[in-house]
């Protein structure tokens, strides 16, 4: 099936994925749109909300001063795994000609990943554009909560840090997640805040819908290592711009699911076990000094 729309596109269209957020959402949503996010037209962009079966259909009580304004969409037969409603939105609601893809609507965005994303694309017309991700507290999440982190504790860390009128403080009260561990100079697994031209978009095929388990499983870092190591690959990493995951009971990182289930998984659509990918990126800078202290893990390894 293509991933095609007949309608005046944006040039970009944001897809966020939600499930039961009714806390972390409206974040993520301020996030994702001017006037948080700088040196960017909301013309140039729209943002679109899949809530993909939450108990309390999701509503955004606050959105006004919001641009572009999010529209909030519902799957209409949502499944536990978000690869279903990611793939629909694509195809029948954005209207971009590049897709932005966030798996997990708990992630809040840095001020100008929309700006940098649009940026890298204007240079590179067939890049994959993606971002590194944190975990917002003092360890990652499947760590800090078993140590008392939790929804109160990080509602207090982000109101005592200045955010959202100062976007920089989430620098200072995160850490890199696992999965970019590795840091900006050595290949990561996944990206939760990644795009690509709608045109290569039909070509590679979205996420992969034979991951059908709660939260998606591997499909995210499925589909990154399918993109970054396709031939001739032009992979674009922004140098400063991160996603900020918000603790909210997530299947990953509460550690409610083993990493064993997802591997058994992975290994009964492909017959094989899942290997990390080995790729090369362009660097997108300049590099921020919020966000120096990231940038300088990995390099005296």
């Amino acid at each position: 099936m293509r991933f095609f729309s007949q309608r005046r596109r944006p040039f970009l269209s944001v897809v966020i994925c939600i499930h039961d957020m009714a806390r972390e959402a409206p974040r993520t949503i301020l996030s994702a749109c001017c006037p948080y996010q700088k040196n960017v037209s909301p013309e140039d962009y729209e943002v679109i909300v899949v809530d993909n079966g939450s108990a309390v259909p999701f509503a955004l009580r606050d959105g006004a001063g919001l641009s572009p304004a999010p529209r909030i969409v519902s799957m209409p037969h949502p499944r536990p795994s978000p690869v279903f409603a990611l793939n629909w939105a694509a195809r029948h609601v954005a209207r971009g000609n590049h897709i932005l893809f966030a798996i997990d609507g708990a992630r809040i965005f840095s001020d100008q990943l929309i700006a940098n994303t649009l940026r890298a694309h204007s240079i590179c017309t067939d890049a994959f554009v993606y971002t590194l991700g944190c975990h917002l507290g003092p360890s990652v999440q499947m760590v800090s909560t078993t140590q008392g982190y939790n929804e109160d504790v990080e509602d207090r860390l982000i109101a005592e840090s200045g955010w959202p009128a100062k976007p920089s403080a989430l620098y200072n009260i995160s850490v890199f997640a696992g999965s970019s561990s590795n840091g900006f100079w050595k290949p990561i697994v996944e990206s939760n805040a990644f795009s690509v031209p709608r045109q290569l978009l039909d070509k590679m095929g979205g996420f992969h819908e034979s991951f059908a388990s709660s939260g998606g499983g591997l499909a995210n870092l499925e589909i990154f290592a399918r993109y970054v190591q396709r031939p001739d690959a032009k992979n674009v990493c922004l140098l400063s711009d991160m996603t900020f995951h918000q603790v909210h009971g997530g299947v990953a990182t509460s550690a409610k699911v083993q990493h064993s289930t997802f591997a058994q998984e992975y290994f009964s659509i492909f017959q094989r076990e899942y290997r990390f990918p080995s790729f090369d990126a362009i660097y997108l800078g300049p590099l921020r000094p919020e966000a120096a202290k990231f940038a300088r893990i990995g390099l005296a390894e």
